[in-house]
């Protein structure tokens, strides 16, 4: 129980830093999930991504944000319960078919432009941070342990370099594989790597464990559709500092559904 308010029923996610647990508001009977991250896990705060959510609460395809607390022990926040990940449902059924990837892979695109205009970039997408709401089909952005700011009264931050990787290795761009900091392109490279993961039911480098060949079978892109090369490459091409041009990708995704 926690802040004589919320129920744990079950642990759904388990991190290096936390966990994630579905919960009830024992006041309402209200489904809602809760992650919870030790007081002594170092730098990681909750109290930031809170803050996320807070800011970005009222926009399309992001959670509510229903608390953040502390106890003793823990820090917490709670947000809306949504059904299953991306993940799951690569999981459950394997290959996803092209119509159904392309429609998600859309909704994406648009909840990352979204954030990015909100001068903000996520920095660990990845099919367990796109949550699918089945009751409206809606997909929602989550997972914002990582999220930072890029822009600055107008300005971009400057391209530097990263000592450690940021992000989930099977799914981060070809530059922070090569030690850059991510920026917005990165987020989409990220998705697109998401949409490959759906069409196959898996990723060509996901057993690979060395960084170096694991970058080495990104670069090539074996076997997957022309489509998708070309926008990868597009994207790969940009600046540190550049725009996506998140309607051209959403336009082609369109036009492959119709």
């Amino acid at each position: 129980m926690l802040a004589n308010k919320y129920k744990l029923i079950t642990k759904l996610n388990q991190g290096s830093f936390g966990q994630v647990y579905k919960a009830e508001n024992i006041r309402t009977g209200d489904p809602v999930a809760i992650k919870i991250e030790q007081k002594n896990v170092g730098n990681r705060s909750l109290k930031a991504e809170a803050k996320v959510y807070q800011y970005l609460s009222k926009l399309d395809g992001f959670p509510q944000l229903k608390w953040y607390g502390t106890t003793q022990t823990v820090t917490y926040l709670v947000t809306d319960l949504l059904d299953y990940s991306i993940s799951d449902l690569v999981k459950k059924n394997g290959r996803i078919e092209i119509k159904t990837a392309l429609l998600l892979g859309t909704q994406m695109i648009q909840r990352l432009q979204i954030l990015h205009d909100h001068h903000l970039i996520h920095r660990d997408i990845k099919p367990e941070n796109f949550m699918i709401d089945t009751a409206t089909n809606k997909l929602f952005l989550i997972d914002f342990g990582f999220c930072k700011r890029f822009n600055y009264d107008g300005t971009h931050i400057e391209q530097g370099t990263i000592r450690s990787m940021i992000g989930t290795p099977n799914f981060v761009s070809i530059n922070v594989h090569k030690g850059i900091e991510p920026s917005r392109r990165d987020d989409i490279e990220s998705c697109l790597y998401i949409m490959i993961y759906m069409l196959f039911g898996g990723l060509i480098w996901d057993k690979e464990i060395d960084s170096k060949k694991m970058c080495l079978k990104k670069e090539q892109l074996t076997n997957i559709p022309q489509f998708m090369k070309d926008i990868i490459a597009k994207v790969r091409s940009l600046d540190f500092a550049e725009s996506p041009d998140y309607g051209e990708i959403i336009n082609i995704f369109e036009t492959i559904i119709i």
